[in-house]
Order: C-alpha cells, then sequence, then structure tokens
C-alpha cells in the first residue's frame, strides 16, 4: 500500500511537469532585441610621413665662410614657414647641414654621404664653384637634384650640364656681361683695363665673361694687365701695386667675401679707389665689414640684398631675417630661400618627390621669389634671376653704407642664348 502510494506521487508529479513543458512550448518565443551593431574599433593614427630632406651644403672656409652661414638663415627661415603650415604634400621639411670648407673632395664626400647614409631627397649649395663642379659629379651619378644658389659657374648648365642641377644665381656670364655693361655706362671713355680675379673656377669666368663683353662695347679696348691671386690671399701689396703702374682706366674684379674686405683695406693707403674706377663684388657682408673703409664712389654688383630690391616680399623677409637673425638679410639668404621654394613648388606641382618628376614639373616654372618672378629655362635649367649693380654711397636709412644708382638688370636680357649654349654642348658632348 505504501508503495502504491509513492508510486501514485511519482506519476503525479512527473505530470505536472509534462504539462508545464508543453505549455511552455505553446508560448510564443519572447521578441528577440534587435542585435547591436559591432563596436567600431578606435581610430588608429595616421601613419607618421617620412620627412622630406634637404641636404643643406656650403663651404664655411676662406671667404665664403659669412655667406655659407647666411644661406643656411635662410633655409631654415623657409623650412620652418613650410612646416608651420603643414609642410609638403603634408610631410615635414628636414633640414641637414654639411660643410665642404672650401674644398673639392671634402665636397664630394659630403655630397655621397649625404646620399647614402642621410638619404636627403634634395640638395641646395655650395658657395664655391669648384666645389660646386665635383658636386655635380656625384649627385648627378645618384640621380639626386641640386639648386645652386651661391656657387655660380657657368659650367654647372653650359658646358658640364646635367639635369640633376637647376641654378637661381645669377651665373658667371650672366653677371659678368651685367657688371661690365654698368662699368662702360659709369666710365664710357675707358678703353685701357686691369683685372683682378680669384684663381680658381668661378673668378676665371668672371673675366672670360668681362673681357667678351668689353670688346663688344669697347672694340678697340684692351687689357693691360691680369692679376690672379689664389683664394684666401693675406697680402695684395704687390697686386696693387702692379695694377697702379699700368694707369689702367678702369679695373674689373670678382674678388668677394674676406678676399675683398682684406684687398680693399690694403688699397686704401694707395689712394687707389680714388685713383681708379673699380667694380668688384661688394655685397652687404662686406659693406658692413667695411664700415666707414667702404669705398664710397666705388662701383658694385651683387645678387639681392635687401637694399637691392625693396619689393613687399622682400621688405616681409627683412623683418623674418632680423627676427631669426638679428641682421638684414643679403642676397645669400635671399637666394637659398628662394631655393626651397622653387623646391617646393616643383614637388607640389609633381605631387611626389620622385626625382623624374620633379625635374619635369621644374623646367619652365615661374617662382614668384623675394626677387621678383623668374622662370627655370628648360633647356638648360638656369634660372632668369636678375643681377644687381649699384655705386657705393652712404645711406642715412642703415648705420652701414649702402648703394645708389642702383640697376636691377633682368636675367633674361643677359642670360647666354640657347643657341649658344647648344654650340657649347656640341664641343663638350652634352646631349639634351
Amino acid at each position: 500500500m505504501k508503495k502504491f502510494a509513492i508510486l501514485t506521487a511519482l506519476v503525479f508529479t512527473l505530470s505536472i511537469i509534462s504539462a508545464s513543458m508543453v505549455m511552455a512550448q505553446a508560448k510564443p518565443a519572447p521578441a528577440k532585441e534587435p542585435a547591436k551593431a559591432p563596436a567600431k574599433p578606435a581610430p588608429k593614427p595616421a601613419a607618421t610621413k617620412e620627412p622630406i630632406k634637404f641636404g643643406a651644403i656650403y663651404c664655411f672656409a676662406g671667404p665664403c665662410y659669412m655667406y655659407s652661414e647666411s644661406a643656411i638663415i635662410g633655409i631654415k627661415i623657409a623650412a620652418d614657414e613650410i612646416n608651420a603650415k603643414g609642410g609638403i604634400l603634408g610631410r615635414k621639411v628636414d633640414v641637414v647641414v654639411r660643410d665642404t670648407e672650401m674644398k673639392v673632395d671634402i665636397g664630394a664626400r659630403e655630397t655621397k654621404d649625404l646620399i647614402l647614409r642621410e638619404k636627403v631627397d634634395f640638395l641646395i649649395g655650395p658657395c664655391s664653384s669648384g666645389v660646386g663642379l665635383a658636386m655635380q659629379v656625384v649627385h648627378s651619378e645618384y640621380k639626386v637634384v641640386r639648386v645652386a644658389t651661391m656657387s655660380n659657374t657657368e659650367g654647372q648648365v653650359v658646358d658640364k650640364f646635367t639635369p640633376y642641377i637647376f641654378q637661381i644665381v645669377p651665373n658667371t656670364y650672366m653677371e659678368g656681361i651685367a657688371a661690365t655693361r654698368y662699368l662702360n655706362k659709369k666710365v664710357p671713355t675707358a678703353k685701357k683695363f686691369a683685372t683682378i680675379n680669384p684663381d680658381y673656377e668661378f673668378g676665371r669666368r668672371e673675366f672670360a665673361a668681362f673681357a667678351e663683353e668689353i670688346k663688344r662695347l669697347v672694340p678697340d679696348s684692351e687689357i693691360l694687365y691680369e692679376a690672379w691671386p689664389k683664394g684666401g690671399e693675406k697680402d695684395y701689396t704687390a697686386f696693387i701695386t702692379a695694377i697702379m703702374a699700368k694707369k689702367p682706366e678702369a679695373v674689373q674684379s670678382s674678388l668677394f667675401g674676406a678676399d675683398l674686405i682684406a684687398f680693399t683695406k690694403q688699397a686704401i693707403p694707395y689712394g687707389f679707389f680714388e685713383k681708379t674706377p673699380f667694380i668688384a663684388l661688394f655685397d652687404l657682408p662686406v659693406l658692413i665689414a667695411l664700415g666707414a673703409d667702404a669705398p664710397e664712389g666705388t662701383f658694385a654688383f651683387a645678387r639681392g640684398d635687401f637694399f637691392q630690391d625693396p619689393n613687399p616680399k622682400m621688405l616681409e623677409f627683412v623683418e623674418k631675417n632680423r627676427k631669426a637673425r638679428g641682421a638684414y638679410p643679403d642676397g645669400w639668404a635671399v637666394q637659398a630661400y628662394d631655393a626651397v621654394y622653387l623646391l617646393k613648388a616643383g614637388i607640389e606641382k609633381a605631387k611626389t618627390t620622385e626625382t623624374e618628376a620633379v625635374i619635369k614639373a621644374l623646367e619652365g616654372i615661374t617662382l614668384d621669389s623675394l626677387r621678383g618672378k623668374f622662370t627655370i629655362r628648360p633647356l638648360d635649367h638656369m634660372g632668369s634671376v636678375p643681377s644687381y649693380q649699384g655705386t657705393i654711397a652712404k645711406d642715412p636709412n642703415y648705420p652701414f653704407k649702402t648703394w645708389k644708382d642702383i640697376v636691377r638688370t633682368p636675367g633674361d636680357q643677359i642670360m647666354r642664348s640657347e643657341q649658344s649654349v647648344r654650340e657649347v654642348w656640341k664641343k663638350t658632348g652634352v646631349t639634351r
């Protein structure tokens, strides 16, 4: 009886459980909540773009020292401005500075190191024309573009041309022609000349341009004496006395920097500048260094010091340079600044830093520079940059002497013709 009661209770319990399960299955399933979209992953930081590297290679020695320091300031001002506005193609500009010591072997070595170890994308510099030609062999081999802002031998873009050089400093032919025309304008009766030029690539080329142009302007002219001091010469006495002994009616020179300062100071006691019309590269750094000794009435040429081209962009740069350096900008800072913006324009036009694309973009490009607009001639990559001439004079606006009777000679008036360039190329084997 007891077993029967237990069995009955068990059957009743199972029946209840079974009924509950049937009822549960009969109820509609509760509506499901809509599935939530998977959470978006946190945005990854944008991949860091490699900087565009400019190798600034200049000559911090001899007469080039003061000029090279100015050039680096100009490059850094431009790079800082560009970086503050987002860089070039969204990439920061980095500047790597090197010194050639004004020696061709060191220039070639440092160029190779900048390309292979630093992996620079572009080069700017140097000061020395001889060093520039040595560098050109190296960077052309590695297909890296260089912009020449100071070394101005015509050889870079004419007889030793390669597609990897762009020149935005008036070359020796342009500068020599313009200076000779100014000298002839100021001393139109002069027929007997003496010359004193540094004995290396730059000086030899400037002399050649003078000799060619003065013969065209004054067919019966005569060069009585040629002086060829080495760069860094300390004693110019023998050259000064030899020139004066010939009694020339005017003297052409391309002495510059520390060499011109030394020559001028040594020539003053001889009354050289009172007796002899003279023209040389009396630019801002030389005028400041000479101070009261800068010979008033002496003729000068240069490449774009601030007072020679006081356009709005130049005057704006004056304030930038004074803020960065505490000094007025000379032509060396101006040209170096322009070089950075030329490369920026080429890269942005090409939309890449790839060498051949940038070369193509730069050919024929016009830059609105600190010296006004100039265009890169596609044939030889020479910029139609101006050259400046004037006469040393006191200036009440500044604590140093500047120039009066300033002439801005446009580049397209003094560039070697394309036909002439091609004729030189036939002799030197350049194919284009």
